[in-house]
């Protein structure tokens, strides 16, 4: 009922920095969902983790960000990736990590890290992430569902939560 589909975060010269398996939820308000129970394995250059935690992750083709919500259920927090090229199909969800990430924490404090890595991209990929890192500070400003731990791209359907962690290291 919830298919396994493939994520590639990809960095700027193409190579995979992550790739990890998470189960396929159904869309919400135009955005793909995705579900990654704790224990999910990723996979990485330097070996891989296992995530502690359960999350659920947005994409859209359209939108130069993904969003990860994680955390125990009263202690929701945020990661987001800025990103570029952004590509969803029926069994892979790859994009570009554009290096700038934004956070909120579970007291909705909002930080930033990593701008000093876009050192490494062209004068107009530093601009599109710094304008892309301001769209998804001011959505956050305004409230935007999509930042509301609440919020229904959120919602868990009760029997995906029973769903066993997605294991094994991936080809990168």
């Amino acid at each position: 009922m919830y298919p396994f589909i493939r994520i590639d975060k990809r960095i700027p010269d193409g190579s995979i920095w992550q790739a990890r398996r998470e189960f396929l939820l159904p869309p919400h308000g135009g955005w793909t969902r995705v579900y990654s129970p704790a224990g999910t394995e990723w996979t990485n250059p330097l070996g891989g983790w296992k995530t502690q935690i359960p999350g659920v992750s947005l994409f859209h083709v359209e939108h130069p960000f993904t969003i990860t919500c994680h955390g125990p259920e009263r202690d929701k927090r945020f990661y987001i990736d800025i990103a570029h090229r952004v590509r969803i199909g029926d069994e892979l969800i790859e994009f570009t990590d554009l290096f700038l990430d934004v956070m909120i924490d579970a007291q909705r404090v909002v930080t930033e890290k990593d701008e000093h890595q876009l050192a490494v991209l062209t004068p107009k990929m530093q601009q599109f992430a710094r304008a892309s890192r301001d769209e998804v500070r001011r959505r956050i400003s305004s409230g935007d569902p999509l930042f509301d731990a609440a919020s229904p791209y959120y919602a868990m359907p009760p029997d995906a939560l029973a769903l066993p962690a997605p294991i094994g290291s991936l080809a990168i």
